[in-house]
């Protein structure tokens, strides 16, 4: 069976492009695939450099040598009691001690122990004379932190749990997966999800999303509560669901554009003039009455496009919001001087450049 070839500093991703679906994803391989190496070697097989055996092999490189506050690093359990938990780092001679509570924890802490090589990381919160005090949970919950960063960046959707309906939109809450994954319990960060953007158009019945999971794009951290006595500051995750649906429908978007584009091919070939998209659902979302357009807007039904179906002023009294259509696509309206749509290198439509123009079915 030929090796597998490892992933390394010399490869390059483009960020829609990347290997990882998110930094737990890479950090998983990074330790799976470098985890057994001396930090010598690793260095020289990610970065391509030959280093001397003597080198990889030394212990004194292959060590850490200076522990910073604030920082975050990985140990192996020494000892791990309901009240204490103590690392061990080579090279540092200091005592590295966490007095976290995982009393009514401590199986699954063991049991995740025992796939991760007996090693937990942490984050150092205060130096003692020789002991160094530190922070499991302040790790995990950074390197959540990080996930939630990356997709964030990427736009990638996070499953949360709509609690309560409060003004402005819904308070929420979305799995800290980094720590329930370790101790098996339930933690959880606060989300915030604003009443426009809980669906692609306009809500009229905010009530019904009470106690519903949904999926959300998160967009960023915002401060949520503050305790001024001890300066401890909660955060809340700000993200949009209405994302989520405008994504699946630029997705959709691209899926009825090369149907008509393949109509009318296929037509050509046939000699024929007459082209007719297929016949869609759709509902009346509003109603536009200006100088520039007039006619209503409809949403197709599970496809989370919206686009202009015009009409004389005349027949605008015939709609109203919610009510049911069938429409054809006339047309699609191209930016002027922009591609219809852009893909990435894996051929995924990443931005829409274009709207459809409905007519009655």
């Amino acid at each position: 069976m030929a090796k597998e070839k490892l992933i390394t500093a010399a490869d390059v991703f483009d960020i829609l492009d990347s290997p990882f679906a998110d930094d737990k994803e890479r950090i998983k391989y990074i330790s799976e695939h470098y985890g057994n190496m001396s930090v010598a070697k690793a260095f020289s097989v990610y970065y391509g450099l030959e280093l001397p055996d003597e080198v990889k092999s030394n212990r004194n490189v292959n060590t850490v040598n200076v522990v910073e506050l604030g920082k975050i690093y990985t140990g192996t359990v020494k000892e791990f009691t309901k009240n204490i938990m103590t690392f061990d780092i080579p090279g540092i001679k200091e005592e590295i001690i966490c007095k976290e509570p995982f009393a009514t924890c401590m199986d699954s802490i063991r049991n995740y122990l025992l796939t991760h090589d007996n090693k937990l990381m942490f984050e150092v919160r205060q130096k003692d004379h020789d002991k160094y005090y530190v922070s499991v949970i302040n790790a995990y919950y950074k390197a959540w932190e990080n996930i939630i960063k990356k997709a964030i960046e990427h736009e990638d959707g996070i499953n949360v749990h709509i609690d309560e309906l409060v003004k402005g939109g819904y308070v929420c809450h979305t799995d800290i997966t980094t720590l329930t994954e370790l101790t098996g319990k339930s933690y959880v960060s606060s989300v915030f999800i604003p009443g426009s953007h809980i669906v692609l158009n306009i809500e009229r019945d905010f009530e019904k999303w009470i106690g519903q999971d949904v999926v959300i794009v998160p967009q960023k951290f915002v401060e949520f509560k503050k305790d001024l006595k001890t300066g401890y500051t909660e955060n809340s995750l700000v993200g949009s669901r209405k994302r989520v649906l405008q994504i699946l429908g630029t997705k959709n978007m691209y899926t009825l554009w090369n149907d008509l584009e393949t109509k009318k091919k296929l037509a050509a070939l046939a000699n024929k003039s007459e082209v007719q998209s297929d016949v869609y659902d759709g509902t009346v979302t509003g109603i536009i009455n200006s100088n520039k357009k007039t006619g209503i807007f409809v949403e197709l039904d599970g496809m989370y496009i919206t686009g202009l179906m015009p009409m004389d002023v005349t027949d605008l009294l015939d709609y109203k919001p919610g009510d049911p259509v069938k429409v054809r696509i006339q047309e699609f309206e191209v930016q002027e001087g922009k591609d219809p749509f852009i893909l990435n290198k894996k051929n995924q439509v990443i931005k829409c450049n274009v709207r459809p123009v409905f007519e009655i079915a």
